[in-house]
Order: structure tokens, then C-alpha cells, then sequence
């Protein structure tokens, strides 16, 4: 029998969720950093290697307007299909053609950049042209207009980033608040969820364990009626005294067994190898003599094979195996109930599989899809108060396999349970 003083579980360490999810944030973050950021590159080089094309067309296109006002409108033309703030200046810096800087085309007449160019005298509104234009030096470097085998500058290209490379700028960031946005209404959610979940899992707790109490404690007040029939009668040999209290250590036994595995929740148990056969008799043993206590007018029908070794828990088996028997009990609602128990060798995958069957009320397609679900119950006396802890024990503990193999409404449940063989230390042997 376990002992709840000197049993020690080891506890399961969550695993950083939390870190794996910061990490993939700022991963993702970077990543979309890097992609804007070579977007920008890119199209800055496009719009660089465009206009050291635009000032080899108009070095070829002998670019000194100030000689030959009538090239401008062509000029003009040119940089009027252009996307990127741009400026074309001449040999004196006056400026003679402009594209998106804020100041429209038409705004400064050819006749005042021709004055400012024959005077030197420079207006306000040429000096606004000039003023963006040193602003634009500031980010890019002008290009300067040269006539291939003729040295010497006809004239500068100015020019600034495209507005979609101001836009891309931003798209970090945006996406940076947009996913701050989700994370905060997630976490909230998430809260929320798991408040809602812890709250059903107390629920479920509590009537697991209600249900897991509840044999031990039937059994009990039915020896205890007993035991004042024999007070009140004649039948009070030693012998029978003594058989009276040897069920009832066993049903003290079995309190004290259900207090060490709720005290083995969330801890990885130690698993060894043994004879399932002899757990699982033993459980429909005990339910078989307390059958009469618990108002229930059930058989328990058992078929043993010879089966291989497993390795297992004892008490947590011996949880899932009284959780299978209890549920299929409390499904009955026949005058008579049958319950088969069968535990059986399947060489092809290697496993041992016990199969509860029960002749009761079985369940519906969507009762059967929610019965492992935690908390979940039809009513008070039904299936799925306990298949989500039998669930995890079989699955996360054992490595095995636990499913609703067949469910009919009115005609009962069959619901089994897959255990892997433990490993053989002889190669060749079965």
C-alpha cells in the first residue's frame, strides 16, 4: 500500500512556452525587417541605375538648355513619367526640370528660371527648387550629367527615394504595432480561456473525485449496516467479525490508494514491468464483492490470454482499470447488466489490449465524440467523468493507446485500452 508520507513524486516541469513564443516573435519580427529592408535596397538601386540612365540621356542630348531653351519641354516630358521626387539642374544650379517635391511644374515659369540664369539673380521660388534639391544631396548623392569622351559636368541629376520605399519604411513597424495588437487581445483571451478551463477543471476534479471515492465509501456504509445487524443479532462468531473487518481494511486500502494518485498529478510516474493480468483481476475482484452495496444488479464477465509482460504503474492502471468497471456499472440500465472484461495478446502490434464491454446506455455520435473531454457528463450517472484522466495516464504515462472501440445508444459501450510490450531481453523470443 503507498505510503502519501514518504511518496515523493517527481514533479513535470512545464516547458518555456512562453520563451519559444518571445523567440518566435522576434524571429519573425527580424525577418520581416530584413525583407523591407532589401525591398528598400533594391528599388534605391533601381531608382540610382534609372537616373544614371536619365543623365547619360541628356549629356547625349547635349543637356546645357540654357543654349537651347527649346530642349526643355522634351526634358520636362521625360521627368514628368518619372515616381521619385527628382530635380534637374544646369551648370549654374538652376534648376530646369522637377518631379514630386511639392511644388508643381508650372509654378515657376520658364522665363524666371531663364532670368535667374542669364542674372544670376535667383528668386524665391527658384531658391524653394534649390532648397529641396540640397535636401535631396543630403540622402543621395547628385549624378552628375557627362557627355561620354568629353570631360567636364553639363548638368546634375537630383534625386530622392520613391514614395512605396517611404511606405515600406513604415511596414515594420506597422506590422510590429498590428502583432503587439494580437499578442495583447491573445494573452487576454488565453487568460481567459485558461481561467475558464482551470475553473472546469476543478469541476472535473472534484466529481473524479467523488467518483473515485465513492466505491470505497458505499462499500463501507454497507459494512457498517452490517455490522449492526450482527450487533442487533446472534451471528457474532470471530470468524465473521474478522471477514467483516479484513473488507474493510480493503476498502481503507482503497481510500488510501485513491488519496496517492491524486497526489501523483502532474508528476512522471515510474513505470515497471509486471502481470497486468493479475491488476486487472484484482480490480474486477473487488468490484465483484461490493456489486451488492452499490445497488447494482450487474455480472462481470472475465476471459484472460496468456499474455507477455508490460511495463505499467500499478496505482495508475489500477485507476484506469476501476474508471472502465465504474463507468460501465454506472451505464446500466437494465433490470440485469452485463459487463465482459477481456484482456488480450495482439502479436501484429505488439500490444496488450484490455476491452471493457457493457450492455447499458451507451452513447450518442456526439456524446462520443466529447467523452474524453475533461468534465464532461451526460447526468449524474453516466459515461466520461473519468475517461480524461484514464486518457492521460494511458497516453502521456504508458505510451499506450485508449479509445471508444464501439458505442451504441440502448445497447452499450465497448471501450478499449493498448499497452506496448515491454522490450524483450531475448531478440528471438515472442
Amino acid at each position: 500500500m503507498p505510503d502519501l508520507r514518504t511518496a515523493r513524486p517527481r514533479t513535470v516541469r512545464p516547458l518555456p512556452y512562453k520563451v519559444f513564443l518571445f523567440l518566435a516573435i522576434v524571429a519573425l519580427m527580424a525577418a520581416l525587417v530584413l525583407h523591407s529592408n532589401y525591398l528598400i535596397s533594391r528599388l534605391n538601386n533601381e531608382t540610382q541605375n534609372l537616373c544614371y540612365v536619365l543623365a547619360r540621356f541628356f549629356a547625349v542630348s547635349t543637356f546645357p538648355v540654357a543654349e537651347d531653351p527649346s530642349l526643355i519641354p522634351i526634358f520636362r516630358e521625360v521627368v514628368g513619367n518619372i515616381n521619385f521626387p527628382i530635380i534637374l539642374t544646369d551648370t549654374g544650379g538652376i534648376p530646369r526640370a522637377w518631379k514630386h517635391i511639392g511644388i508643381p511644374p508650372a509654378a515657376v515659369p520658364d522665363s524666371v528660371l531663364q532670368r535667374a540664369a542669364e542674372t544670376g539673380i535667383i528668386p524665391p521660388a527658384v531658391k524653394r527648387i534649390q532648397d529641396a534639391a540640397a535636401k535631396l544631396d543630403r540622402r543621395h548623392a547628385p549624378i552628375p550629367v557627362e557627355r561620354l569622351g568629353n570631360p567636364g559636368v553639363l548638368g546634375m541629376v537630383h534625386y530622392g527615394e520613391p514614395s512605396l520605399v517611404a511606405k515600406l519604411r513604415w511596414i515594420p513597424y506597422v506590422e510590429f504595432g498590428v502583432v503587439f495588437a494580437l499578442l495583447v487581445f491573445g494573452f487576454v483571451g488565453f487568460r481567459a480561456i485558461v481561467a475558464a478551463e482551470q475553473r472546469s477543471l476543478w469541476a472535473a476534479l472534484a466529481k473524479e473525485t467523488a467518483h473515485q471515492l465513492g466505491t470505497p465509501l458505499s462499500s463501507l456504509l454497507g459494512w457498517s449496516a452490517h455490522l449492526r445487524e450482527m450487533a442487533a443479532g446472534a451471528d457474532r462468531t470471530p470468524e465473521r467479525i474478522e471477514a467483516i473487518a479484513s473488507e474493510i481494511d480493503l476498502d481503507l486500502d482503497r481510500l488510501n490508494k485513491v488519496a496517492f494518485r491524486f497526489s501523483q498529478v502532474g508528476s512522471v510516474p515510474a513505470l515497471k514491468e509486471g502481470d497486468l493480468t493479475q491488476v486487472v483481476a484484482g480490480v474486477v475482484g473487488y468490484f465483484r464483492h461490493r456489486l451488492p452495496h452499490l445497488g447494482h444488479e450487474v455480472e462481470i464477465a472475465e476471459r484472460y490470454e496468456a499474455i507477455p509482460r508490460v511495463a505499467f504503474h500499478k496505482e495508475l492502471i489500477e485507476w484506469v482499470v476501476e474508471n472502465l468497471i465504474r463507468n460501465a456499472i454506472d451505464a446500466a440500465d437494465k433490470p440485469r447488466g452485463t459487463i465482459e472484461v477481456e484482456l488480450g495478446w495482439r502479436r501484429e502490434r505488439r500490444e496488450v489490449e484490455l476491452r471493457v464491454k457493457d450492455n447499458g446506455r451507451g452513447m450518442t455520435p456526439a456524446e462520443r465524440r466529447r467523452a474524453f473531454s475533461p468534465g464532461f457528463s451526460t447526468k449524474r450517472r453516466g459515461w466520461g467523468l473519468g475517461l480524461a484522466l484514464a486518457r492521460r495516464v494511458v497516453r502521456e504515462y504508458h505510451r499506450g493507446k485508449i479509445s471508444i472501440v464501439e458505442s451504441v445508444p440502448g445497447q452499450g459501450t465497448t471501450v478499449a485500452v493498448a499497452l506496448p510490450v515491454a522490450p524483450s531481453p531475448n531478440p528471438g523470443s515472442a
